[in-house]
């Protein structure tokens, strides 16, 4: 049976996926100078760090309404929706509810919302195991419960350069953010279980850098799995983790992905989130 997939807008789907046409991205919103904006994926990272940088404040997030993600729904067809951790946000609640409206309006319909329990680039990777598993033939349940087992051993761990907005949001639970960012000591962090957990940390982006690559070797994981990374301007250190993990790691297939609005807003400038 036909498929679709229902993002928000944090699964950073590039122009190239959209493109597939079963793909809808439901935006988000950011806050930035009392001002709303949908991040729809019309704007360009530069043009998001430039507003995000004129913010005397700093920015917040805003998830999508039940009635978007109902729209976003089609009765034609299996839906997969993935969403941001709902320990982060809103999303998969927002999900949720437009789920058992359309059930209820459009009996026989089949729409399955994954937690991600992540974000960006573990969001994307999620993506790209759904899809690769509707194309093979699995039936609807089938796609469910590999996807689901497949998002419970996926890894993501990160460095970010400014933990700003994170910690004013209030994500940054247990972390001293404002220790983090006075005296450049750079937390690594790690997803785990749809919270945010600090496992290291070191003075400078590069040491945190290679404190975030020794705790990948030590995983000692399947190299044939794939890598995401997500970057905010930081496609130069980006390039240089990937060159690590195929070279030195033997990973096969690692991509760089850009950051869209929401992974931009608690990226920021110069932070590496990666996801396998």
């Amino acid at each position: 049976m036909a498929y679709k997939i229902i993002g928000d807008s944090c699964c950073d789907f590039s122009k190239l996926e959209m493109r597939r046409g079963n793909i809808a991205r439901v935006p988000m919103s950011i806050i930035i100078g009392g001002v709303e904006y949908r991040d729809d994926g019309h704007r360009k990272q530069e043009e998001w760090i430039e507003m995000i940088k004129s913010d005397p404040g700093y920015p917040r997030s805003a998830c999508p309404s039940p009635d978007d993600f109902y729209r976003a729904y089609d009765e034609n067809c299996d839906n997969y929706v993935i969403t941001l951790s709902s320990k982060l946000s809103g999303v998969y609640n927002s999900a949720m509810v437009a789920k058992e409206m359309f059930e209820e309006e459009h009996e026989g319909v089949r729409i399955h919302v994954f937690d991600s329990k992540s974000a960006a680039a573990a969001q994307h990777l999620l993506y790209e195991k759904i899809v690769e598993l509707a194309d093979s033939g699995c039936s609807f349940e089938e796609v469910v419960q590999a996807a689901e087992a497949f998002r419970d051993e996926m890894f993501t761990i990160f460095v970010l350069d400014d933990l700003e907005t994170f910690k004013k949001n209030g994500r940054l639970k247990g972390i001293k953010a404002l220790v983090a960012t006075t005296m450049n000591v750079k937390p690594v962090l790690i997803g785990d279980d749809g919270d945010i957990k600090q496992i290291d940390q070191a003075i400078g982006m590069n040491r945190a850098v290679n404190r975030l690559l020794w705790h990948i070797e030590k995983k000692h994981l399947d190299p044939s799995r794939k890598v995401r990374i997500t970057q905010c301007a930081s496609r130069e250190l980006c390039a240089k983790i990937a060159a690590v993990l195929t070279e030195r790691f033997g990973f096969t297939d690692v991509k760089i992905i850009n950051a869209g609005g929401i992974s931009t807003t608690y990226e920021n400038p110069g932070g590496v989130v990666i996801a396998l």
